[in-house]
């Protein structure tokens, strides 16, 4: 499929894109500060909220944000002058993004509601009720903020060069950065 994206729609495809990358980014903080509560709190209502709320916000929000990420990002590669695997920047992204929304799916969402609903007692009770859900939820949104922040960088320096489709393909000479602010 081979199309261009103008400019008006490139900038909202990205525009949506940024949004749902810093997003995923800023919910990745709340989400360490709400598990390190839970986990280190001496009271068992905070407990049970920090928990309750990340059992709420994870399988609703992430998904989205994660989902949004990757389409948009892919719709610019395939839409834009870059393409989608032509620059190894460009497909590094690609993969990162696939990886942090396949893990969304398969280990994020189904720790998250593994949470009980209904949390009450002691501190101690509530992280036994929790489990090792709630161990295991740290270790997520710090992974994805470190790769999405890498990502990041990526969008900025675009290092590296052509990948070997990139190369193979006539005519398509590196674009100029627009600036380097």
């Amino acid at each position: 499929m081979a199309f261009t994206l103008n400019r008006t729609w490139r900038r909202a495809v990205l525009a949506l894109h940024i949004l749902c990358g810093v997003g995923w980014m800023g919910l990745d903080l709340g989400l360490v500060v709400l598990v390190v509560t839970g986990a280190s709190s001496d009271s068992g209502p905070t407990v049970a909220a920090a928990y309750t709320a990340a059992r709420l916000v994870i399988p609703v929000v992430v998904p989205v944000l994660a989902t949004g990420m990757l389409l948009t990002g892919v719709l610019l590669g395939w839409g834009s002058k870059w393409g989608l695997v032509r620059w190894t920047w460009v497909l590094t992204k690609l993969v990162v993004g696939i990886v942090l929304t396949v893990l969304v799916f398969v280990a994020l969402v189904p720790g998250a509601l593994s949470i009980p609903t209904e949390l009450t007692g002691t501190a101690a009770q509530v992280r036994d009720a929790v489990g090792g859900a709630g161990r295991d939820l740290l270790f997520p949104p710090v992974v994805s903020f470190l790769a999405l922040s890498f990502a990041l960088v990526l969008s900025i320096w675009k290092p590296w060069g052509k990948t070997r489709w990139g190369r193979s393909t006539p005519g398509h000479a590196r674009p100029e950065p627009a600036s380097r602010s």
